[in-house]
């Protein structure tokens, strides 16, 4: 092997195997005090083996002359071979050894600037290290050292990660801005992907907001000209999944300097976009596992609830159709429309069902038909009852429907004395083309108990 002046000889300290396809290398300086080295992986053989002759691809100016210079000092190290397919294992490897250099870009001990691009895991998922490194050259490399106009940054697109903008969330961050005159100095950067519109839906080549839209809107609202910018270039992004673009910005928009705590909802929409690309279940351990990886820790009952909240959205999906979700004002109408002179109404969700709230109705009705007749009121205590009941998953109907005969059961044992009759009356749950399998005023069957 003929090899540039630079370089004293090439080590080879591992057996090789034949079949090996990519290898991981060390340069040692001999001349530096601290015998410093650059660490670096190739996927290829090496030049004897048929592969292209190769003498690394530092960014480090200093270790690039050194290399190309005259001076012989250099013992080029061939430290691991692995087959084409466990490139990543080298990833991984050169990422993990390089961790153990704090302050790298500044640290003697190595020529490396950077703690290289660790491997994705498996179904092309995000993996605990890829987000410390992403973090990490969030830090560094990719943060602009001049600020941009808030103006300029509200007109571009938007992706959003989150369920829904919190109002509190952009209130909090405008009361921060105005604290300090407007001044964005400590406030989160705003996130920018550069070059990937397209995988949400926009112009080709166009630059993307992700992850910091509560920060934008709480600056305009406080008059805030500026913010600080992250801009993560193209080439980082552009062969990587919808789901694993939107895991990196929802990873940073949990980051923030002041809390938004994780919802349901934003674990849901996770992971119906993890659905869409890889067609893993939401209530597998790699889902589970992907949730920690991008939003840290987070409860168990955000997380069921985002579970059962992702298989009826990724259900609907694939019927065309949507859930319907009742707001509080949708269901107070309804109760208004069942509650007459001769009868109560309550709602509630099939998922929190409890007798007890509609034994607690029955008797406030009593006390107060008591309350009515002290005062000498025209009053009769409702001896009927419409509860409307609403579902806020597919899981939760099912159980309904396997359980609402004993929960009727139940009632009448306990009612059979006191005359009392109660009504359920379900609410229909699938937005489009259901008007034929309900009733023309939107309920399901009827049940009733006397």
């Amino acid at each position: 092997m003929i090899l540039p002046p630079s370089i004293i000889e090439v080590k080879i300290l591992v057996d090789k195997p034949d079949d090996y396809g990519c290898y991981m290398y060390r340069f040692v300086d001999t001349k530096h005090e601290l015998q410093s080295f650059y660490l670096g992986i190739k996927k290829d053989k090496l030049s004897n083996d048929g592969g292209q002759f190769y003498w690394g691809s530092s960014e480090n100016e200093e270790f690039n002359k050194l290399v190309q210079g005259s001076e012989p000092r250099f013992i080029l190290e061939i430290i691991d071979f692995r087959k084409t397919e466990d490139f990543n294992y080298l990833q991984l490897k050169e990422y993990r050894m390089l961790q153990e250099y704090p302050n790298i870009k500044t640290n003697p001990a190595t020529y490396n600037l950077s703690y290289g691009i660790p491997p994705i895991g498996k179904n092309n998922l995000p993996t605990k290290e890829y987000i410390d490194w992403f973090n990490y050259m969030k830090k560094t490399d990719w943060k602009c050292e001049k600020k941009e106009s808030v103006k300029y940054l509200l007109g571009l697109k938007t992706f959003q990660i989150r369920n829904k903008d919190s109002a509190s969330h952009i209130k909090d961050i405008k009361g921060e801005l105005q604290k300090v005159g407007g001044n964005s100095d400590k406030m989160n950067h705003v996130l920018i992907f550069e070059g990937i519109g397209e995988k949400f839906g926009f112009d080709r080549g166009s630059d993307v907001v992700a992850g910091s839209r509560h920060g934008l809107m709480g600056a305009k609202s406080a008059g805030t000209l500026e913010m600080g910018v992250i801009r993560v270039p193209k080439e980082v992004l552009e062969d990587k999944s919808e789901y694993f673009i939107r895991s990196l910005a929802g990873n940073d928009n949990h980051k923030g300097r002041l809390n938004y705590s994780t919802t349901f909802k934003d674990i849901a929409k996770l992971l119906v976009s993890l659905n869409e690309n890889t067609e893993i279940s939401p209530d597998s351990e790699i889902a589970k596992q992907q949730i920690e990886i991008v939003y840290g820790k987070v409860g168990g009952k955000a997380i069921s609830r985002g579970v059962e909240r992702a298989k009826t959205d990724i259900k609907m999906g694939k019927l065309n159709k949507k859930w319907k979700r009742w707001s509080d004002n949708e269901l107070k109408q309804k109760v208004a429309e069942h509650t007459t002179e001769k009868k109560l109404s309550m709602y509630m969700s099939s998922g929190m069902y409890d007798e007890r709230k509609i034994i607690k109705e029955f008797r406030k009705d009593y006390h107060l038909s008591i309350e009515k007749k002290k005062r000498k009121e025209p009053y009769v205590h409702k001896l009927e009852m419409d509860v409307i009941i609403h579902h806020g998953e597919e899981s939760h109907e099912t159980k309904w429907n396997l359980e609402s005969s004993t929960h009727l059961k139940n009632l009448n044992w306990l009612f059979k004395e006191k005359g009392y009759k109660v009504t359920w009356k379900p609410l229909y749950t699938e937005i489009d083309d259901t008007v034929n399998d309900y009733n023309e005023d939107g309920y399901g069957d009827e049940n009733e108990s006397t």
